[in-house]
């Protein structure tokens, strides 16, 4: 427990610290937040490489968000509950689990979440069921969410391949459509789990794109005048 107050308090500050001189464009942020908002009980998905641009961005929001209960999970535990947001333990799978139970029941108190969702453990991108899951149990949309920076470092010793945006940089957080699920069964899942994945990787080329475009000096998430 102390280690993880500890190692939590750390990671925090660092994220804070990554964020300071980072100049962040939001694209559609506002539909997607009052959506969220209105229904009282949105998804966000989002990768766990990109939650070092993503935390700061909704700190003290009491979005809920799950940790594993491992040892690392007991450390991001704290990391998110120093930006503010709600936490349960456990996995976020489909079948009676704990973190489950918790989500749904946060949703029922108009709770809006968030959840990483290739993670804790990866492989890298792939969508597990568990958001979908709860998106089709609560019919709740489910909002994907995707970032990237002029200038980065990729951790590329982790599983997740933590994006950290370089000092002074330029980064972009894109909103996509909205994505609901008709229900619980394996076919619905496995479709909108399709879905998803193809959105968040759409949405992943449209973050990078926002600065390759150099010739003309103008963001690929610009339209002409």
């Amino acid at each position: 427990m102390i280690r993880a107050r500890i190692l939590g308090r750390i990671a925090w500050l660092f994220v804070l610290l990554v964020n300071w001189s980072v100049r962040v464009r939001f694209v559609n942020r506002e539909s997607a937040d009052r959506l969220a908002s209105e229904t009282n009980n949105g998804i966000y998905a989002f990768y766990h490489g990109d939650m070092v641009l993503l935390f700061p961005a909704y700190r003290n929001s009491g979005i809920l968000i799950p940790a594993s209960e491992s040892r690392d999970g007991a450390i991001m535990a704290r990391l998110l509950k120093n930006f503010g947001f709600d936490v349960v333990r456990g996995s976020s799978k489909r079948k009676g689990q704990k973190a489950l139970r918790k989500l749904i029941a946060g949703m029922r108190g108009g709770k809006t979440v968030a959840i990483s969702v290739d993670g804790p453990r990866g492989p890298l991108h792939e969508v597990k069921p568990g958001a979908l899951y709860l998106a089709g149990l609560m019919k709740a949309p489910i909002i994907p969410v995707a970032v990237s920076a002029r200038k980065k470092y990729m951790l590329e010793n982790s599983w997740d391949r933590l994006l950290i945006p370089a000092p002074f940089t330029e980064a972009v957080v894109v909103y996509g459509a909205p994505l609901y699920v008709d229900g619980t069964s394996e076919e619905e899942i496995s479709a909108a789990r399709r879905a998803l994945e193809a959105s968040l990787r759409g949405l992943k080329r449209q973050a990078e794109s926002a600065f390759q475009n150099v010739h003309t000096g103008r963001s690929a998430l610009e339209t002409p005048d």
